[in-house]
């Protein structure tokens, strides 16, 4: 698995015996990807499931490598979004086509810089080499990653949409889920020394109780999701502190 490149691959046997599935409820669960994949057609270009084992595409992007005189950010979304992991970028654009404002509100905070080209995919590859390359900001070196890192329909109004449609999917084993999502997280070597910003309460909750990591919380929509409100957030925030033992109590 390569971190810092935008695409990584999840394989989760339903079958294996630390899951402590039943038949039945494997059942309901191949039903409702089922219901994803007729709400997204493009849901099965970037997962699979066979004989028990689910595989999917997901996506994190982080600077290859760090650049002692700029702060260091690492921003973890709920889960990611069908059509920005089969475009290869977060927030490719909205379902309609058009840019989405999220890029601008880390404009704002002083996390990236404005990219405007002629499509979407132009957009999508300098902004992903100017992530890579630590060149997204004069000041700052921004990480982006999910903390559900199953994919869902974009749309609010889908069902099994957002974290909360993952909760539902995966609800069977769903506190295994968030330890394993919590391990890959902080094995992400950008993670040592970064602000780490949440965008959703109750991920930073889970987070914080399995890792002891106490991230800012960001909302990405509604009050308080201004840039300059995120950008006033750093300006008072501290670089994550962890111990590894953490994870194994």
């Amino acid at each position: 698995m390569k971190f810092h490149t935008s695409n990584y691959t999840v394989e989760i046997d339903l079958q294996s015996a630390k899951f402590g599935l039943h038949q039945n409820q494997i059942a309901v669960f191949e039903k409702r990807l089922d219901e994803i994949a007729i709400q997204d057609a493009s849901f099965w270009d970037i997962c699979s499931y066979r004989h028990g084992v689910l595989r999917y595409e997901s996506e994190t992007l982080m600077p290859v490598k760090t650049i002692k005189k700029k702060r260091k950010v690492l921003l973890v979304l709920g889960n990611p979004a069908i059509l920005s992991v089969k475009n290869g970028m977060f927030f490719y654009s909205k379902s309609n086509g058009t840019r989405h404002g999220f890029w601008k509100k880390l404009a704002k905070a002083g996390l990236v810089k404005i990219v405007r080209k002629e499509t979407r995919q132009a957009e999508a590859v300098v902004r992903r080499k100017m992530i890579l390359e630590g060149a997204a900001s004069d000041t700052n070196l921004i990480g982006l990653t999910t903390f559900y890192s199953f994919p869902t329909p974009g749309a609010d109004n889908a069902n099994h949409s957002g974290a909360a449609g993952v909760e539902t999917l995966f609800e069977p084993f769903l506190r295994k889920m968030r330890q394993m999502e919590s391990q890959r997280i902080v094995s992400y070597p950008f993670i040592d020394g970064s602000i780490v910003v949440f965008t959703q309460k109750s991920s930073l909750r889970h987070f914080y109780n399995i890792t002891g990591i106490k991230p800012v919380y960001w909302p990405i929509r509604g009050r308080g999701s201004d840039g300059e409100v995120l950008g006033k957030l750093l300006t008072r925030a501290s670089p994550a502190t962890w111990h590894k033992n953490r994870l194994l109590q």
